[in-house]
């Protein structure tokens, strides 16, 4: 294994395409993740292949360096970091767990190498099941972009898209957001198609770069300010509208998938949904809670300590936290707000045809 750590674009530029180029972003907030995501992809990579990886460098300590070096020594897998100017998206928003590294994504085409026209993003907080061959021999059709739809809020507005499909009633209530584009008829959007989930997408750059993709991305994110919901997700939506292709949802499982009672619940097809619930491609531990955190909340946390284990991060595990009673307040707070927002969308929908 080769690690190379350095800003060189001619290293870049000389890349075989015959291989999987990933694209991710990380501070040191998310280095064990990051160990995770890298080692278990490449670790499934096809065997005779080798991954490229292009990492976006939004702070990650010298002793995170160190591990994830020790982590990929034995395996194929090339690192070639860049660091943006973070002042470029610095006036954008930030809550929660995320900070402006998440936006170095939408830079990707400017500041990789022409000679770089199709990579696959993948955020830091996933769990790579399947082979990346998989994806990377996915062909773009002039898309912008593949990606799978959003099981936490599969549509632009799921009340427009319930007045076409009227089997998604059952499906309605356990939704994380009815409209993520709260401004959707503003911008002329059609509320009934479907959204995307940005955390893993095979990236169209080639495209990117002959439109100045990036510049129409952050503008989005400054003129709409006000409606942004799920930060960068939101921009890319807006503008891609009608213009990504679909990954199969196996490929993006994000933990919503268990906010649904059963598949007749589903807001996407019975197969395709269990398909993503039981035999996930690519496990994506979305939300700010996450299984690194001490309390746990993901079914599959546990699959994320085995792959930890397998890093040179093996036998980390996050300390109890002392007690506060505001955080516990907070923690029932949710709970009831979640089981009331269901029931309020079960009475809504015995009024609605």
């Amino acid at each position: 294994m080769i690690l190379q750590l350095g800003k060189h674009q001619t290293t870049l530029s000389s890349v075989s395409q015959t291989d999987p180029i990933v694209l991710c972003a990380s501070d040191d907030n998310y280095a064990k993740p990051l160990a995770v995501m890298l080692h278990s992809a490449a670790s499934n990579l096809r065997t005779g292949f080798h991954l490229n990886v292009v990492l976006m460098d939004g702070g990650i300590s010298d002793s995170s360096w160190m591990g994830l070096k020790e982590t990929l020594i034995d395996l194929p897998v090339t690192i070639h970091v860049l660091r943006p100017d973070r002042d470029e998206v610095s006036d954008l928003g930030t809550s929660h767990h995320i900070t402006h590294t998440a936006y170095f994504r939408l830079l990707a085409a400017r500041l990789l190498p022409d000679s770089i026209d199709k990579v696959i993003y993948l955020d830091s907080d996933v769990l790579v099941k399947g082979d990346l061959m998989e994806l990377w021999d996915k062909k773009l059709n002039g898309n912008y972009c593949l990606a799978a739809i959003d099981i936490a809020c599969p549509f632009v507005d799921a009340y427009a898209a319930q007045k076409k499909l009227k089997s998604l009633k059952p499906s309605i209530p356990h939704l994380a957001a009815i409209s993520p584009i709260p401004n959707w008829s503003e911008l002329s959007l059609d509320g009934s198609a479907h959204y995307f989930n940005s955390g893993v997408m095979v990236l169209n750059l080639a495209r990117w770069r002959d439109e100045s993709i990036d510049q129409e991305l952050l503008s989005c994110l400054r003129d709409n300010e006000k409606h942004v919901w799920c930060w960068d997700q939101y921009a890319l939506n807006v503008v891609f509208a009608g213009q990504w292709g679909r990954l199969p949802s196996r490929w993006n499982q994000g933990v919503h998938v268990f906010e649904y009672p059963d598949e007749g619940c589903s807001p996407i097809s019975q197969t395709e949904f269990i398909d993503m619930r039981d035999n996930p491609s690519l496990i994506h531990f979305t939300t700010e809670f996450k299984p690194w955190d001490f309390r746990p909340y993901h079914p599959l946390r546990g699959w994320f300590y085995d792959a930890l284990d397998q890093t040179a991060f093996s036998g980390w595990r996050p300390k109890q936290p002392e007690f506060s009673l505001q955080a516990w307040w907070d923690r029932q707070c949710i709970g009831f707000i979640r089981k009331w927002v269901v029931n309020y969308r079960r009475v809504r929908g015995l009024f609605t045809k």
